[in-house]
């Protein structure tokens, strides 16, 4: 069937959809080959704080637990030497320490609590760029391979016309040259 110039162009844009999509598909495939190893790492082991400011946390805790104690111990001597009754701030020292330790004790634990949480929010990144990585590298190829049947249909299309057209002509011809309509073949 011959091609007209509509046929032409929707069959270039065809071969050219699908090189798009081949090229799409290459550049789609080699950005996760680069990105995928870190992010699936990540997804299956995400790594929450770093052991140095894990430290820095605990430390801080610590020494704002021991300054809490040694707050506690320095008033009771205070008391003790102000009130010449070297047993009268015991009770006040022990709850103040007892409270110094509660205190380290809950700020570890919300340490610890804050890097759990910041581990399962990292992995849940990691696990969302993975989509999104495979959806990027689908959705561009699938994009562009959806360009094709459009293409394809025009270049149908195109043909098609073509052809009815040159029916017309072929017609138009017969009936100039006296033949009619009824009589007329091709």
């Amino acid at each position: 069937m011959p091609k007209g110039k509509g046929s032409n162009v929707a069959n270039s844009a065809s071969i050219n959809a699908l090189n798009q999509a081949n090229a799409l598909t290459g550049a789609s495939q080699a950005t996760a080959a680069s990105l995928l190893p870190e992010v699936e790492a990540q997804a299956a082991a995400p790594p929450g704080y770093s052991p140095v400011d894990e430290a820095a946390m605990l430390t801080r805790a610590e020494q704002g637990a021991g300054g809490t104690q040694a707050a506690g111990v320095g008033q009771g001597a205070l008391l003790e030497s102000r009130t010449n009754n070297p047993g009268a701030a015991r009770a006040a020292i022990a709850a103040s320490s007892r409270g110094a330790g509660e205190e380290l004790g809950r700020r570890g634990l919300d340490i610890q609590t804050a890097n759990a949480e910041e581990k399962a929010r990292q992995q849940q990144a990691a696990l969302s760029e993975l989509g999104g990585l495979y959806g990027t590298q689908l959705s561009t190829a699938n994009q562009a391979f959806g360009e094709v049947p459009g293409n394809v249909n025009a270049n149908t299309n195109a043909s098609a016309n073509n052809f009815n057209q040159m029916f017309d002509w072929a017609k138009l011809a017969g009936q100039n040259l006296g033949y009619s309509n009824g009589g007329f073949t091709i």
